[in-house]
């Protein structure tokens, strides 16, 4: 807690100290997980971080006017702290981790503080460092860390785009995150690696990476990922893209095992309404505790989205129908027996399909108690508005269904209903406050023998405070301004 109380005190010196904050990056994707008017909820937050990707095409004007990049001349230096501080509780339900606990409440405060400096000494060298502390306390629970979030090295050929070369610490988030993503609202995920970037037009990009998973903000994940994401973009509103990814993180792994995903994703916007379709397969190998080789993985999953924005009542709205899968196996559901063979699994996930409460935690299944529900179904309605220009409401609603069960289960999961108020109080503060309520379904009480529902609240503030220094024209005078913009 000392530490803590230092970083806090850090945080708020530090936004003392920038009276004029500068909030646009050079490059979009450094944009930290920040509210700001044309986010729906903590889950558009997501899906609005995979837009500043420049992996993404940028359909909505403004999105555009948001990763604007700065007037010329970009800057030399920027330095801030980002992050969270967040009290949350829940009944029915371990945070730690994420499993049904019927009559038991808990709470605590959480907090995420990332310090951090980029340096930008010409047009085509990066430097980024970056630091975190995060953890958690209350009741019985308690944990914090601290260690380097993110250290890079990014150069690409001078005045070209054609080549970039990524070497250090990084992130990764592509599409919509639903097989890879940053997982901003807890400690994140970050990976040892290295990334070439090859552009031969402006219309296509291909990414080549590799990298292990990275101690301690990889959640408990050892081993590797390597792959390619290539993108190409026919018009700021027609994209289509294309993946595939190795993948051997697990939190125990056997030899041999690995899981290959190979995707394909399209969005598409016309007009008011935008359609995104994203099939998904798997193959590779895993462990089958039973004969102790290796079993041949075959799986799929995906998902369909349409969204429309209209104006009612002089106030902007937005819905989003939604059916995403991942295959199951009825051998996953056998207990002492078990096989995963045809199971979907997609852990590195941030997608807001699965809601705001992480009961549903990814599309492989859920466990409760000692049964298993195998692979998911999930249908999502959802509804947005913006109150004021500063003040947003969200509804969401999200049906699980179990493609396999234990014989004589109840396929039915439940229904979750996320309800988010967003308050942007100016673009470096936002105040989140949501209610989050999951229904339990017909699942729950053959699994456990209980009906009780899960409920979960909690507020956040949301910063990123930071200070930057403007590079000179050519011609005049290089380095650090005398005085700080």
């Amino acid at each position: 807690m000392k530490n803590l109380l230092y970083l806090v005190c850090l945080s708020a010196m530090i936004s003392i100290a920038f009276t004029n904050t500068a909030v646009a990056a050079e490059d979009p994707a450094q944009i930290p997980e920040k509210v700001t008017v044309q986010h729906w909820s903590r889950s558009d937050l997501l899906e609005l971080e995979g837009k500043c990707d420049p992996d993404k095409s940028l359909p909505d004007p403004a999105v555009d006017k948001l990763l604007a990049k700065p007037e010329d001349p970009p800057f030399l230096l920027k330095t801030g702290v980002n992050g969270f501080l967040r009290g949350e509780g829940v009944g029915n339900f371990r945070l730690p981790d994420f499993s049904y606990a019927p009559k038991q409440t808990e709470g605590r405060f959480l907090y995420r503080v990332k310090p951090y400096l980029y340096w930008h000494p010409t047009d085509y060298l990066d430097i980024h460092l970056e630091g975190q502390g995060y953890g958690y306390t209350g009741g019985s629970q308690y944990y914090e860390t601290y260690a380097l979030y993110q250290g890079f090295i990014e150069g690409k050929l001078p005045g070209k785009e054609l080549l970039a070369l990524k070497i250090g610490r990084q992130e990764f988030r592509y599409g919509s995150t639903f097989i890879l993503g940053p997982n901003p609202f807890y400690d994140g995920l970050i990976f040892d690696a290295v990334r070439l970037r090859v552009q031969p037009t402006d219309a296509l990009r291909i990414d080549l990476l590799g990298g292990l998973y990275g101690t301690p903000f990889a959640g408990g994940l050892k081993g590797n990922l390597s792959g390619v994401y290539a993108t190409c973009n026919f018009s700021n509103d027609h994209a289509i893209e294309v993946y595939g990814f190795s993948d051997t993180g697990l939190t125990a792994p056997q030899g041999g095992e690995h899981r290959d995903i190979w995707g394909i994703r399209g969005t598409a916007k016309f007009g008011p309404v935008a359609i995104e379709f994203e099939p998904v397969f798997e193959t590779g190998k895993v462990y089958n505790p039973n004969s102790g080789g290796n079993d041949d993985i075959s799986a799929y999953g995906g998902h369909l989205d349409v969204s429309i924005e209209s104006t009612l009542a002089d106030r902007k709205n937005k819905f989003l129908l939604s059916y995403a899968l991942g295959s199951g196996d009825k051998e996953a559901t056998l207990g002492s027996d078990a096989r995963f063979r045809k199971e979907f699994r997609n852990p590195n996930n941030d997608t807001s399909l699965l809601g705001d409460m992480n009961v549903i935690g990814n599309f492989s299944g859920i466990a409760v108690g000692q049964y298993r529900a195998s692979g998911i179904q999930d249908f999502t309605f959802g509804w947005g508005i913006d109150l004021t220009k500063n003040l947003n409401f969200t509804a969401t609603g999200h049906y699980f269904l179990a493609n396999e069960v234990p014989d004589g289960f109840s396929r039915n999961l439940g229904l979750e209903t996320d309800f988010i108020l967003t308050y942007a109080i100016n673009d470096d503060l936002s105040i989140i406050c949501a209610y989050d309520h999951f229904f339990t379904g017909g699942f729950f009480r053959d699994a456990s023998g209980s009906k009780g529902d899960i409920g979960y609240g909690y507020v956040m503030l949301q910063f990123d405070l930071s200070k930057s220094w403007p590079r000179f024209r050519k011609g005049r005078n290089s380095g650090l301004p005398s005085s700080p913009s």
